[in-house]
Order: structure tokens, then sequence, then C-alpha cells
């Protein structure tokens, strides 16, 4: 039965990728008038509104060999990857998420649903949506619009008050559950976008203009309401970490201009949501057991640290004057 959920998750992810294609087209739009996310899908070239049959979720793109039906014309081999993506997100959420699995099989054969458990896969999911889309835009157009993450605020703060998502703050038990777990996602909204805002300060007195874009503030406000404080920290720490690389990297041989930091922020916080325990038990635990067994080490992590550090200053230094 778990594995009918978990197709089931992903034939609803490919379903909410096709739509998260009309979020990030749309919200690109220039004209507010044409930003409606109501109304039917249409060819990106003529305009033609697209019937239900050739809009099947990835299979409808391979049955057109990617050209529109209506024109001719290629169209972006993003809109099936963007619902690959999604399809496959849920479908991991529902194998190893937080709450999974949400439905079993007893040995006389009952099928048992738990209800907190669909609860926090449906609250993740809305979360996983959120940054797939956020990731794309700003990718794009290097925007993070406050129409995704404002709501996306309110929903993990409102998703705070059942155990699962965001976690516990605390363990206090004449502290009611509830409570606690509310106060995870608020404290976790506040650490993630306090910290951000924070680094956004000093990066603009240090640089002298701008370092960060508020709407990373507002991103990271988002996911540490989700994730909790202890994984909005993890977040930021890949976040910088991937940006540094991967980021780095694209300006140096991909020829971009400069690096967005909010899809680097996403794949950290999806990181954290199947593997952050094990990344703060190795971080807290294993690593510095390790370290007390092996002399040298700390030498050996603070020069690897600030050669890192130089050299995300020198693609800091590029990205500007290439700006």
């Amino acid at each position: 039965m778990g594995t009918v959920f978990e197709v089931g998750a992903a034939l609803l992810g490919a379903c909410v990728g096709s739509f998260l294609n009309v979020v990030i087209w749309r919200l690109q739009e220039v004209d507010p008038a044409r930003r409606s996310l109501g109304g039917r899908s249409h060819c990106p070239h003529c305009g033609v509104a697209i019937p239900w049959f050739r809009n099947v979720p990835v299979l409808g793109w391979l049955l057109l060999r990617g050209r529109g039906a209506c024109c001719g014309k290629p169209i972006s081999a993003r809109y099936p990857l963007v619902e690959a993506l999604t399809a496959a997100l849920f479908c991991l959420l529902a194998a190893f998420g937080p709450g999974s699995p949400c439905v079993t099989v007893a040995a006389n054969g009952a099928i048992a649903v738990d209800p907190i458990g669909l609860a926090t896969w449906v609250a993740m999911a809305a979360f996983v949506s959120l940054l797939v889309a956020l990731t794309f835009i700003d990718f794009d157009c290097q925007l993070l619009p406050d129409v995704l993450t404002k709501p996306g605020i309110a929903l993990g703060l409102a998703a705070g008050l059942w155990p699962g998502v965001a976690g516990a703050f605390g363990d206090d038990p004449t502290v009611a559950v509830a409570v606690r777990t509310a106060l995870a996602s608020v404290v976790g909204a506040l650490v993630g976008g306090g910290v951000t805002w924070a680094i956004r300060w000093l990066g603009s007195m240090a640089f002298r203009r701008e370092a960060m874009g508020f709407g990373d503030v507002k991103l990271m406000a988002m996911i540490g309401a989700f994730v909790g404080w202890r994984n909005a920290l993890l977040t930021m720490l890949l976040g910088c970490a991937l940006g540094a690389v991967i980021g780095g990297l694209g300006l140096l041989f991909g020829g971009a201009r400069v690096i967005p930091f909010g899809p680097y922020l996403a794949l950290g916080a999806l990181l954290t949501i199947f593997v952050g325990d094990a990344m703060l038990e190795f971080l807290f635990v294993t690593w510095p057991e390790w370290q007390r067994r092996h002399d040298g080490t700390q030498w050996a992590f603070a020069a690897t640290a600030t050669a890192a550090l130089v050299l995300l200053f020198l693609l800091v230094r590029r990205s500007r004057r290439a700006g």
C-alpha cells in the first residue's frame, strides 16, 4: 500500500508541477494584468489555448516532440523538467519525508491512515511546491515574489500547529505539544529571517551596496517556519556552500553574471528535509569526536574554510565588476 501511495504522490506531483509552470511563467509577466494565475493554459508563442489532452504532464510534451501543436514552434524542455522534478519530490516525501509512511496495511489487510502523518505530508508538499516555483523564478529574473513568500510564511506558521513539520520547541511535558510545535515554527521563522537579515546588513555595509535582496530574507523566514530554527541555520550553511561552489563555477566557466541565492537556499532546505538529522548528527557529534581522535584536523579545517572564504570573496568581486 505504501508503494501505491508513493505512485499516487508522484502523479499528483506531476499535475502540481504543470500548475507550477503556469505560476513561474505568469509571475514573470511585466504587465500586472497578465499575472493572473486563473484561466486556461496557452501556447507561450501564439497564445492559443491548449486543450486538456495535450496538456498531460511530461507525456504531452514528449508526444508533441517539444513543439506546439498550434504553431509548431519549440516548447522549452523546462516544462517537463519542472513536472518531473515535482513528481520526484512528492514521491520522495511520501517514501522518506516527515510523517511517512502515512498509509500502512496491517497483517489482516486493514488499511490504516495516520492523519497527523498525512497532514504533515500535505504541508511539506506545499512547501516543496513553493520552493520549486521560487527557484526557477529566481534563476530567470533574480526575484522572489512576495505573492509566494508571504503566503508561504503564513502557511508554515499554520502548519506548525501540528507535530512533524517544524518539530517541537523544548521538551517540557507540562507544556502542550501544540504550543511547543507552534513555538518551533515561530522561532524558526524568526531565526531564519533574522539571521539572513543580519547577513544582508553586514554584507551591504562591507560592500557599500546591497549584498542580498530582501526576498531572500522572506524566503528564509518561510523555510524556518517549515523546518524549525536548527534546520533553518543548516539551510543557510548549505545554501552558502552550494552557492559558492555551484554559483562560482557558473561565474567562472558558464558565463553567468550574477549568483541568485534563492535556488541554493531552496536546495539546502530540501536537503534538510530528507537528511537534516543525519547532517546535524555528523556536525555536532561525529565530526567533533573524529577531531578529538586525530590531531591537526582543526588546522586543516581552518585552512579549508579560509580558502573557501577567499574564493567566495574573489567570486563576489568578479560578480560585482560584471554587474
